[in-house]
Formats: structure tokens, sequence, C-alpha cells
């Protein structure tokens, strides 16, 4: 008895779970047998994006940053010494390499540092 209540729930959470789901949009579709069934539509979650642009977003704060304590010269000296080393050290030194948001980032910065 106590498996019998256990794959009815079983089964009820998935029929709740597809409906939720279905309620979202859906797609009709016959399939091989002849049956009409419907199917969910794939959503791109829109979390991803948002994460990769707060990563870009923090990734340009934190360089203009570090342009705006280090200075310019001193800045440019560890991309060039990133730019001599391993493979990895030379592909964050690409990345770090100061564009016109990270000069007008440190720009901005400056007066607040002293």
């Amino acid at each position: 008895m106590d498996s019998a209540l256990r794959n009815f729930e079983k089964r009820q959470k998935a029929v709740v779970t597809k409906h939720r789901k279905l309620a979202q949009g859906y797609t009709t579709r016959i399939n091989r047998n002849g049956t009409i069934e419907h199917r969910p539509l794939r959503r791109v979650p829109a979390a991803p994006l948002r994460v990769m642009l707060l990563l870009a977003a923090g990734g340009l704060a934190f360089k203009g940053l570090a342009l705006a304590v280090l200075g310019e010269a001193d800045y440019l000296g560890h991309l060039t010494t990133l730019a001599a080393g391993s493979l990895p050290e030379q592909i964050g030194g690409w990345l770090m390499t100061a564009d016109p948001v990270t000069h007008w980032i440190a720009q901005q910065l400056q007066p607040l540092i002293g």
C-alpha cells in the first residue's frame, strides 16, 4: 500500500509539473501513433544573460579601479609582464588591456581614490 501511494504521488507530481510548463506555452504535434500531444516550449532563462552582463560590468569596473589605483605607467608595466608569461597569463593580459571604457571608469574613480 505504501509503494502504491508513493507511485501515485510521483505520477501526480509529474502531471502538475507538466501542466505548469504547458501554462507557459506549448506546441501541438501529432506523434508517430497519430495521437495529438502537447509539448512545452523550450525557453532560455534570462538568468545566464544577466549573469554574463554582471560579470562583464564587474570586469570593466575592476579594470577601471586597477588603472585608477596603479596609474597608467604601472598598469602598462603589469600588462607587459603578463604578456611575457605563460598562455593563461597572456590571456589575462589580453583581457586586462585598457580600453576606452576602462579609461573612462578610471577617470571617474580618480577623484574618489585621492
